[in-house]
């Protein structure tokens, strides 16, 4: 006759394979949690950093801005000296045509006064005496008289002639040589300018690309973090249902029995794998943030769920910094991010006073109060 148990042994070695199997399930589960978390605390950084590195393009694009106008006004004073060296270069070509033309007639003006000089010097030279001796009547002295003296009054208008024309032109060169240093350093004050702001400017402009591609490299890691954040909610909401449907007592898949009449009990930290689990350095003592966490907490260790309260209270200025805004329900303490209740339906959330007021994954773990939404 085969030995047959007796029906307490029969319970006893089910309820064992029961356990066996959450055991897995339920380490699984603690960890996944855990990944949630890691995940999230890592879109935060990043989205911090993407943030601090959108804030320094911005301040380099208002530096080239600045650089930018600057080099309109630039140009407005190179477009000014270059027009100041037109009208000297004009002027250079006229200093340098009438130079010329002094030159030439100073070569002409020597020349007549070195032939005049050369007649005088060969021709003996007309005294009164003579001229009275070999006049032959008044008229004729009168005649020769003012041939003399013309000839007097033409070698003083030569001679002076030579010495103005020679005096124009030591003026004119040096005029000259004014002009040309001062073409110079117009022209190098310009390109100088010019190409100092055109440095500045490149120099901003690759830092900025550097940032750009630093915030393009960190964007597409935070693209592949929140796809990774998907399937381990999507696992965890899995694995959830399963251990839900499994525990003797915990009722069907995210149900549970709701808050006591009493409400939560207060929050305390604790060990063990279920409940609300409270991420290092977040605050949850502001507003309605207690209330959350209790109420967290009951639902978690009534549905054998590990949470882990990853952002409760922020500042306004943390808040835009991980992506929120200045003014959202984390900055008045009426929120919590928790990962590992993504899987749980909006249903049962109400059952335990709690909330999730926007769609989407992205906002799955995004929980509040009833009625503060």
């Amino acid at each position: 006759m085969p030995f047959t148990s007796p029906p307490s042994l029969r319970r006893a070695a089910a309820a064992a394979v029961v356990v066996m199997s959450i055991v897995p399930v339920v380490g699984a589960r603690a960890d996944l949690p855990g990944q949630l978390g890691a995940n999230v605390a890592k879109d935060r950084a990043l989205r911090g950093a993407i943030g601090g590195d959108s804030r320094q393009i911005n301040r380099f694009q208002a530096r080239i801005d600045d650089l930018r106008q600057r080099l309109a006004g630039l140009q407005q004073s190179v477009d000014a000296e270059e027009g100041e060296l037109r009208r000297l270069q004009d002027e250079l070509r006229s200093a340098r045509s009438r130079l010329a033309r002094l030159r030439l007639q100073s070569t002409r003006d020597d020349r007549v006064l070195a032939q005049q000089l050369v007649g005088q010097y060969e021709t003996p030279r007309a005294d009164l005496v003579s001229v009275l001796l070999q006049s032959h009547g008044f008229a004729e002295l009168l005649e020769r008289a003012n041939g003399l003296k013309a000839v007097a009054d033409q070698n003083a208008a030569v001679t002076r002639r030579v010495r103005d024309v020679r005096a124009s032109v030591t003026v004119q060169a040096r005029r000259l040589a004014e002009l040309e240093v001062r073409q110079a350093q117009i022209t190098q004050s310009a390109l100088t300018q010019r190409d100092e702001v055109d440095q500045i400017r490149i120099e901003l402009i690759n830092r900025q690309y550097g940032f750009k591609q630093a915030r393009a490299t960190k964007a597409a890691k935070l693209q592949a973090l929140r796809a990774d954040r998907s399937t381990l909610r999507k696992r965890l909401a899995a694995l959830q249902a399963t251990a839900a449907a499994s525990v003797p007592g915990s009722g069907a898949a995210g149900s549970g029995p709701g808050l006591p009449p009493g409400g939560a009990p207060p929050f305390l930290p604790h060990g063990g794998p279920y409940g609300l689990f409270l991420a290092a350095g977040t605050n949850y003592a502001v507003g309605d943030e207690p209330r959350i966490a209790a109420r967290l907490d009951f639902m978690g260790k009534a549905l054998h769920l590990h949470l882990v309260g990853l952002s409760g209270y922020r500042s306004p200025q943390h808040s835009v910094e991980v992506g929120g805004f200045a003014n959202d329900p984390h900055t008045r303490g009426q929120a919590s991010d928790t990962p590992g209740l993504e899987g749980v339906p909006e249903g049962t959330l109400n059952r335990y006073g709690i909330t999730r007021p926007f769609a989407g994954a992205a906002e799955a773990d995004h929980v509040q109060l009833v009625g503060s939404a």
